[in-house]
């Protein structure tokens, strides 16, 4: 007999298997801790998803603050360069990620593909200098770390071609071509966010065998290294979702359905997952529960959440799970935005409530509250919705956290933004607390 869940233990398995629910520093830790963090959090994620906005804080630092609250981002840095201490790889997880040294390996499929299917184009491109690879690799090999373009400069190849958007010189798209085949590594990023490359060992070689691939001849059968791969992908991404549907299961390291299909059978078969029927206002619905799922215990939790964060990066799942429908404004036109340019989700308890558009002024010392918006919550039951007075207060403390790992001092709330009724009630609130700090400062010094 097949169980049945209901929605709001569903959204609490969900959130507990990402490593929800513990408490959050203040306070910005050690190093040792920080690491500690970020490896708590890797064990759950197994990747952290890559964004270069650093409006309040890049994408790929949040999930860590999610989780465990401040800590020193320097730490993900470290855990980057090649060595024993290293904890993570750059590699397409799911789009451009930090991922753990075990998916990176697991993810070779995924460089094979990529090598074989671009080479005819690349190959093309470098038909006018034929050492440009060698080139390539002999002056990562002296420079590295190198980014790409100083790579380029270094060669002398400046011409960018015409147009707009992503305009590279060919040693550049060439670059980029090296490291998805995975013969580059990349080892950290500069400050202008471009990632530093350096050779893998052997890449001499496995550019030997790229360079006698043949298209047109059968190649060498990878099926069962490609579905074992497929297999232990799935059972990661069904155990770091506690319950999912296939789709959302698929959609973490981004594999096509059809190919996660058998492995997901797979999980079935042997009972690491099994088939659910969680109730739905919208209707019942049949999600796959992994055998060691957490418990669905209440949440007291309160944090801010990157679009980009496992919890919800699938939006059909956000959608289905959370019954959120987000957007993410950053490519919308200003007039034409409805909840912001880059809003961060605000999590109270298993229920999203409400997003924050927020920027760090760090000139001023200050974060910027650009606008809170109330989420709409659809399906949600009336009861189950926290009152705006809840969310405000929650909110805030939320908001100093973020300040605070941050090293920013005020919080300023647009009032007239946003849900002016939510935007007005934190930024009342937020005054009233800076009040009470201040007199407090003043007492104590007096």
């Amino acid at each position: 007999m097949t169980a049945t869940l209901s929605w709001t233990n569903a959204r609490r398995i969900a959130l507990r298997a990402q490593g929800m629910g513990r408490a959050r520093r203040m306070a910005l830790p050690s190093a040792a801790v920080s690491r500690r963090a970020l490896r708590a959090t890797l064990e759950r994620t197994h990747f952290l998803q890559i964004d270069s906005v650093n409006i309040f804080e890049r994408a790929h630092h949040l999930p860590v603050f999610t989780r465990t609250g401040s800590w020193d981002t320097a730490a993900l840095e470290r855990a980057s360069r090649p060595g024993r201490s290293r904890l993570v790889k750059e590699a397409l997880a799911h789009e451009a990620t930090f991922a753990t040294e075990h998916v990176h390996d697991l993810l070779d499929f995924r460089r094979r593909a990529a090598a074989t299917r671009d080479w005819g184009r690349i190959r093309e491109a470098a038909a006018s200098s034929p050492d440009l690879f060698a080139r390539i690799l002999a002056a990562c090999d002296e420079l590295g770390p190198v980014s790409a373009a100083a790579l380029s400069r270094h060669l002398g190849d400046t011409e960018r071609g015409e147009g707009w958007g992503w305009r590279r010189t060919a040693s550049q798209w060439t670059v980029e071509y090296l490291f998805r085949a995975g013969i580059l590594d990349c080892v950290g990023r500069n400050s202008q966010f471009e990632r530093l490359y350096v050779p893998v060992p052997g890449a001499f070689q496995r550019l030997d065998e790229l360079a006698a691939f043949d298209p047109s001849s059968p190649t060498a059968p990878h099926d069962r290294q490609d579905r074992t791969s497929h297999e232990q992908l799935m059972a990661l991404a069904a155990r770091s979702s506690g319950i999912a549907e296939p789709a959302s299961l698929a959609d973490y390291f981004r594999l096509r359905l059809r190919d996660a299909r058998p492995a997901i059978e797979q999980l079935l078969t042997s009972g690491e997952v099994t088939e659910v029927q969680v109730e739905h206002p919208a209707g019942r619905r049949t999600m796959l529960l992994h055998r060691d799922a957490p418990a669905p215990t209440p949440l007291r939790t309160a944090a801010l959440v990157s679009p980009f964060d496992p919890i919800v990066f699938h939006r059909p799942r956000l959608e289905r799970l959370f019954d959120v429908d987000y957007r993410i404004g950053i490519y919308t036109p200003a007039a034409k935005r409805t909840s912001g340019y880059y809003s961060l989700l605000f999590l109270l308890g298993d229920v999203f409530p409400a997003r924050v558009d927020l920027k760090a002024d760090r000139t001023r010392g200050t974060l910027e509250v650009r606008g809170v918006f109330r989420e709409e919550l659809p399906h949600l039951p009336t009861r189950q919705r926290p009152a705006d007075e809840a969310v405000v207060a929650a909110l805030a403390v939320e908001l100093r956290r973020a300040a605070t790992w941050q090293g920013l001092e005020r919080i300023e709330v647009d009032a007239a933004s946003g849900d002016r009724e939510l935007s007005a009630a934190l930024a009342a609130h937020t005054e009233a607390a800076s009040e009470r700090g201040d007199a407090a400062a003043s007492h104590a010094s007096a």
